[in-house]
């Protein structure tokens, strides 16, 4: 009887045993036999795919890959909606893996904590490594040039109509203008010449972001 108690005692000590943590160094050194689940602390250095929910943290010791991360905090939520960007620091649970061979990562990590770096609150414009740009121009200079050469090539409205259309693109990852739409404004002759007219556009040398080209949309002023 007095053995049962004492295991009793006992219980609510291993139960409350947190997991142990590692640096990334020694979480790349596991044996992919090990099952254990190990926290990892380290800084977000680059979003990798916000689909997937992978990405590369970095500590003093190394920089690990971790894929599919989930918050056992928001069930349900995907990447993108737990507002984790580059310079963030994060605690990790997961377990060690080797991905076709050769990859090692912690799939299917846990968030336990996270704390804002110091450009979490910046815009996705802002954070760019290298902003979108046309004919030279970068920035806002570059949007500037892009409408200046819109102009330049409008044709008149076949109805002979006047005013202005604002319509939507997106330069796309390899620089090419995209998924033009008219959204407001003018007769059916104007927006089907300002959407003529954008499509015809050169190449832009696209936005990268953590190494990588990304899509960026804008929204522009064609006047007729």
């Amino acid at each position: 009887m007095k053995k049962f108690f004492f295991l009793l005692a006992l219980l609510p000590t291993f139960c409350l045993a947190q997991p142990r943590q590692l640096s990334v160094k020694e979480f790349l050194k596991l044996q992919a036999s090990d099952t254990t689940s190990y926290l990892v602390q380290g800084v977000v250095a680059k979003v990798r795919s916000t689909s997937s929910g992978s990405f590369y943290l970095e500590d003093r010791t190394g920089t690990l890959l971790v894929y599919g991360l989930q918050d056992p905090a928001r069930p349900g939520k995907n990447f993108s909606q737990m507002d984790i960007v580059k310079g963030d620091t994060l605690t990790v649970l997961g377990r060690f893996t080797i991905y076709g061979g050769t990859t090692l990562e912690m799939k299917d990590g846990r968030l336990i904590r996270k704390a804002d770096g110091p450009d979490h609150n910046l815009s996705f414009y802002d954070r760019l490594e290298r902003k979108p740009s046309f004919k030279g121009k970068v920035g806002q200079e570059g949007l500037e040039a892009f409408k200046t050469w819109v102009q330049q090539k409008l044709k008149p409205a076949s109805d002979g109509a006047t005013g202005t259309v604002k319509v939507r693109f997106v330069v796309g990852r390899n620089g090419g203008v995209q998924e033009v739409q008219a959204v407001k404004g003018g007769t059916p002759a104007m927006r089907a010449e300002a959407v003529r007219t954008i499509q015809s556009a050169p190449k832009w040398k696209p936005a990268i972001s953590d190494g990588s080209p990304v899509r960026m949309p804008y929204t522009i002023e064609v006047h007729f």
